[in-house]
């Protein structure tokens, strides 16, 4: 199994770092060329926040980060920069570069040259398979902008409904603005005015004819004090019928109760719905605490105690796991977390099954936490040790610590107002289609 990325144009080199799409494909790699040099970590530009490329031709970088050629790559299988590794070791250079709509665009400039796939190429590269995402908002829309490739066969909009009307166009001349009565599931500014998160919510799981994912998006969420988050989209059988499933866990102690609703398997059949009167009934069974599963915290509920909640992953193939912008993940609680989440893809009837930590993309606030070199030494090294992998979005996103658009002061005051209201979820200048 290799990664899925994107060729965006013919005459560079570019990607998209969708954290599904790193799950890969055997037989669709094409077009490689070899690499001539092996790239240190490029300095950053703090007047500018742009990369900025060091003198390379005396510096020999460690063993650890060397980067292979394709050649090698595709005659050791088994190598740990097998994968797409590669791509965002440490000495890997990324440049972000502006396109013509006013967004960036992520380059890997000195990596293989890779295909782009379509929303089909992916479905039948995953036909059949189960996916699970564990995380916070950032995985959220990870999770939503890619079911939404899947079943509309294009990623969500880059720029958010108040650009109206929109400047930003790309080179065909279309606009990358969502439209008012096409609200963006990656905007939550584009929904304040239809009813905020409840009809966000109502809307992903179905509304009452089914709305943005035709049904086939199951909702078990609210939003209250102590929010719930759960979704599972399932694509027709003639996209290859993935199933792609979201758990979230919040909370800043990293023990939080871990505790939802099961699924009812509606998105198999495209019979979705999540009404107000529905919605407002799992608000009243929050309240009241009347769960189908419930644990003192996550580790439980993925352990051997956790019965009722992993019951509905048995078929699981995939699992991306990130615990970062709510707290540094600790330990032990990794080497648990990687340890179940390992075990739960571990089936002699699937052996090309896999489980990944997802490092935590580039934030100011993982940057002053130092969060990157604890994931990438503590937390790496327990996934590894579990027999899974380490996705190292930080790297790749590092630059964003940097950029301008900062969140508003007071925090959180004019949230809204942004597709990815600050470095955490990003500016409205990246898509999640570059940047995961």
């Amino acid at each position: 199994m290799r990664p899925l990325y994107h060729k965006l144009t013919s005459n560079r080199v570019n990607y998209i770092w969708t954290a599904v799409l790193v799950l890969g494909i055997n037989s669709l790699w094409m077009s490689f060329r070899h690499m001539t040099s092996t790239i240190p970590q490029p300095q950053i530009s703090q007047a500018q926040g742009t990369f900025v490329p060091i003198d390379t031709r005396n510096v020999v970088p460690e063993n650890e980060d060397r980067l292979p050629n394709c050649d090698e790559l595709m005659q050791r299988p088994s190598t740990p920069f097998a994968d797409g590794a590669f791509l965002t070791r440490k000495s890997t250079l990324v440049v972000w570069k502006m396109r013509h709509d006013g967004s960036q665009e992520l380059t890997l400039p000195t990596t293989c040259q890779l295909k782009r796939y379509t929303a089909h190429e992916a479905g039948m590269c995953l036909k059949g398979k189960s996916l699970l995402f564990i995380g916070d908002s950032l995985t959220r829309y990870q999770f939503l902008s890619f079911a939404y490739f899947l079943e509309h066969k294009k990623w969500p909009m880059r720029f958010h409904s108040a650009f109206q009307p929109c400047h930003q166009i790309d080179v065909h001349g279309n606009e990358m603005c969502s439209k008012r009565d096409e609200p963006n599931v990656c905007s939550e500014g584009d929904w304040i005015a239809l009813g905020g998160w409840p009809k966000f919510m109502q809307s992903i799981g179905g509304g009452t004819d089914g709305s943005i994912f035709r049904g086939r998006m199951e909702a078990q969420s609210v939003r209250a004090v102590d929010s719930i988050e759960g979704y599972q989209y399932i694509s027709s059988k003639e996209d290859g019928g993935t199933k792609l499933t979201l758990v979230s866990e919040y909370g800043w102690s990293g023990n939080e109760v871990f505790r939802g609703w099961n699924f009812s398997g509606c998105a198999l059949n495209a019979t979705c719905r999540y009404t107000p009167q529905q919605y407002q009934r799992n608000i009243e069974r929050n309240d009241r605490s009347d769960f189908d599963w419930d644990y003192t915290d996550i580790v439980t509920a993925f352990g051997p105690k956790g019965s009722a909640f992993r019951a509905q992953h048995d078929d699981t193939n995939y699992i991306f796991y990130n615990r970062g912008l709510w707290g540094a993940l600790q330990e032990n609680k990794a080497t648990l977390m990687m340890e179940a989440i390992s075990n739960m893809t571990r089936r002699k009837s699937e052996l090309l099954n896999r489980c990944f930590f997802r490092s935590t993309t580039g934030a100011e606030r993982a940057r002053s936490n130092n969060l990157d070199s604890v994931e990438h030494e503590l937390v790496r090294k327990a996934a590894y040790y579990a027999g899974c992998e380490y996705f190292d979005v930080a790297h790749v996103t590092e630059e964003f610590s940097l950029l301008l658009f900062k969140h508003p002061t007071p925090p959180g005051a004019n949230e809204y107002k942004y597709v990815f209201w600050d470095s955490l979820h990003y500016g409205e200048f990246v898509s999640y289609a570059d940047a995961l």
